[in-house]
């Protein structure tokens, strides 16, 4: 059996890339109403990074022995898993309305 250290995998770089490239997006008009689409994605990027980071401090404090319950680290696993899948679900949902615009003819 091969064991990461978890050093590597608490200091690499999520998806904070896919966040810094929403950066050129400008908004259009008309979306000053409410949050954007942009901010939109952000925070469920945020999200997603933020359960995955609490994930991973709990998995290096249970394997160094400061964590005496289990259960939170389980709980935190389970949000960051519902975060990911929202966050699959959102790109997929885009990507198909993106495909279904190209399609249309003028």
């Amino acid at each position: 059996m091969f064991i990461v250290p978890m050093n590597s995998i608490i200091g690499q770089t999520g998806i904070g890339s896919v966040g810094k490239s929403l950066e050129n997006i400008t908004p259009v008009s008309g979306t000053e109403s409410g949050a954007g689409f942009k901010d939109m994605v952000e925070s469920v990027i945020n999200n997603v990074e933020s359960t995955e980071a609490a994930t991973k401090v709990d998995a290096y404090n249970l394997s160094i022995g400061n964590m005496d319950d289990t259960h939170t680290m389980m709980i935190n696993a389970a949000k960051a898993d519902v975060a990911l899948q929202t966050m699959v679900q959102l790109r997929n949902k885009v990507l198909d309305a993106y495909s279904q615009v190209m399609n249309t003819n003028l």
